[in-house]
């Protein structure tokens, strides 16, 4: 026991006891902190540099997938285009129809309309000639109307009735309505009753005939008659009796009752009546037409 204790003691005055380790210590004490020093910065670096190129490559996985998509390449966004394109092609046709349109119509309508609107004067430009006639010289005979007969330059029979009777109140073409030959190219001028009929145009044709009718408004009536005293309104009876050295008969065409008066060379005057009978009257006094005198 006293060897043991001296032992001890003298342990304890020679050899001290070592502190424990970290290691083996207290839990409290905190284990000191592990030395930075230039190789482990070394180790990190080269750790992050070798994740350089892995970087590099995903990133360009990514870029080409994305032009593969199509959405980095500018012809993404113009897909679009050729629907732009379709309604272009469908107005193709509408400009091609139109123009042989316009070429069919055009020829026609101005063919047909300038001959007459040239050559059938206005009422109101045929100019007036001469002086005066006095209504009772401007008889209804069988060549002329008085002074003015058949077979005169037009412009200057015309022109002679609008210095006597005043101008007309219409112009037209005329034809066979009129008296006129088949396909014969011809012109009326109309006053109060009485229509002048010429062959050919106005500036170059002639005087060829003449029919005077009753109108509706008897007051403005000319008051024309023929050499022996004949006049629209009369009755068949007056007309017999001023004509009873005269052949005077009677036909029907399309329906109207006609008088005819003649002599030994043909034809003078006809003309509508209402009736054959006595009682009848006289509508119209007419000149022998161009075609049958």
């Amino acid at each position: 026991m006293a060897g043991v204790a001296a032992a001890s003691g003298g342990a304890t005055a020679t050899n001290p006891v070592p502190s424990p380790s970290p290691t083996e210590g207290d839990p409290g004490v905190s284990e000191p902190p592990p030395e930075t020093g230039p190789e482990t910065a070394s180790d990190e670096s080269r750790n992050f540099i070798w994740l350089i190129p892995v970087l590099i490559a995903g990133a360009a996985v990514i870029v080409i997938a994305l032009f593969a998509l199509g959405f980095l390449d500018g012809t993404g966004a113009t897909t679009a285009a050729p629907e732009t394109t379709i309604p272009a092609a469908t107005t193709i046709p509408t400009t091609t129809t139109q123009p042989p349109t316009t070429t069919t119509t055009t020829t026609p309508t101005t063919t047909s309309t300038t001959v007459p609107s040239t050559t059938i004067p206005s009422p109101g430009t045929i100019a007036s000639v001469g002086d005066p006639i006095p209504l009772s010289s401007l008889t209804l005979k069988s060549g002329g109307i008085g002074p003015i007969a058949f077979g005169e330059p037009a412009d200057e029979a015309l022109g002679r009735l609008v210095s006597s009777i005043g101008e007309p109140s219409e112009t037209g073409a005329a034809g066979e309505e009129l008296g006129l030959c088949e396909g014969d190219d011809g012109r009326f001028v109309r006053w109060d009753g009485l229509t002048a009929v010429v062959s050919g145009t106005i500036a170059d044709g002639t005087f060829a005939g003449y029919r005077f009718d009753a109108i509706s408004v008897p007051t403005m009536q000319l008051d024309l008659s023929t050499p022996s005293g004949l006049r629209v309104g009369d009755t068949v009876k007056t007309l017999e009796d001023i004509y009873k050295s005269y052949r005077v008969d009677y036909i029907s065409a399309a329906g109207t009752d006609l008088f005819q008066l003649a002599d030994g060379d043909g034809l003078l005057l006809w003309g509508p009546v209402t009736s054959t009978e006595p009682s009848g009257r006289v509508e119209g006094i007419y000149a022998p037409d161009v075609c049958t005198s």
